[in-house]
């Protein structure tokens, strides 16, 4: 058996299992509540004391019911590539509270499918890699909590992609997403916003058409009349997320070349936009939303977190 460990433990979160459990309970009390037929989510990836609350929000609406197999699409934070690779060797995902089963099959049943479109990703890279293993420990106690079982995980890592490549994959995806005995997440954090992200886009009336890049001045933030930082942040989300929830792949694609806000799920949630348009399913719910800090100058930063469900 081979164990994909918690390389994130006891930095990103907790790896007390029995602190990771009150911590998760805490969170997920404070939520809605499963919502009936809720089998797509949104969620972030972030560090628990940054994300924790709001990636509760997310799975707390989960209805677990049924569910046997969970695909999960994240983005990569190290490694380039083109398309989109799935995890390999590994059976389980660790996490404090228990492991988390892959499935190997459907995984293979994919490759096989198209071996162009899907490819295995090294165990370095899965190690590496955060956007999966930091919704595990919600997956692991929400499905083991409501029905003593957890479904099995097909994790999808995309990176460059075209309209064409969503599309196919989108086409490949289809027939799971059809099925209701699967579940589908997408794994995003929005609005890295920073030097250090090479991210500073601004509208001062929160406006996308008054987008200005404060790199290049910032005499605008001397008006009284103009917004904060951090709400321009938070204008720029919420218009991305209200263009989400009208689960419309083409409003979304121009939404993100107008502002290219640094969304960094931003492909796989346009996916899942287009499986969801294509198979006539809607109403993408947002439950939640916080930035990690309240930008008020150029020289802060912050990263935002939103939570939804359909």
């Amino acid at each position: 058996m081979s164990v994909r460990p918690a390389t994130h433990a006891g930095s990103w979160y907790t790896g007390s299992a029995l602190r990771l459990e009150s911590q998760l309970d805490k969170w997920l009390s404070q939520a809605s509540g499963p919502i009936a037929g809720a089998r797509l989510l949104v969620g972030p990836h972030a560090g628990y004391a940054y994300a924790g609350e709001t990636l509760a929000q997310t799975y707390s609406a989960l209805d677990a019911s049924g569910i046997k197999r969970v695909f999960i699409m994240g983005p990569s934070h190290h490694v380039y590539f083109k398309g989109c690779v799935m995890t390999s060797n590994f059976d389980y995902y660790e996490t404090p509270l228990g492991n988390v089963p892959v499935d190997k099959q459907t995984i293979k049943d994919l490759v096989a499918k198209d071996s162009k479109m899907f490819r295995l990703m090294s165990e370095e890279m899965d190690e590496e890699e955060h956007s999966f293993e930091m919704h595990m420990p919600f997956l692991y106690r929400v499905t083991n909590k409501a029905r003593d079982s957890v479904p099995k995980i097909i994790p999808i890592m995309i990176s460059a992609t075209d309209e064409k490549f969503e599309r196919k994959l989108a086409e490949h995806l289809t027939p799971y997403f059809q099925d209701h005995e699967n579940a589908f997440v997408i794994s995003t954090d929005f609005c890295h916003w920073g030097t250090r992200f090479g991210y500073t886009s601004y509208t001062p009336s929160g406006k996308i058409a008054d987008i200005q890049d404060l790199r290049f001045g910032t005499s605008v933030l001397k008006n009284s009349d103009v917004l904060p930082i951090y709400k321009s942040i938070e204008a720029l989300d919420k218009e991305a997320m209200k263009i989400a929830s009208k689960t419309s792949y083409k409003a979304f694609r121009e939404y993100l070349a107008a502002t290219e806000n640094t969304i960094c799920g931003a492909k796989p949630l346009s996916v899942l936009l287009l499986l969801m348009e294509q198979n006539s399913e809607k109403n993408l719910e947002w439950l939640g939303y916080k930035q990690s800090s309240s930008v008020t100058s150029v020289h802060d930063s912050s990263v935002s977190y939103a939570s939804a469900y359909a």
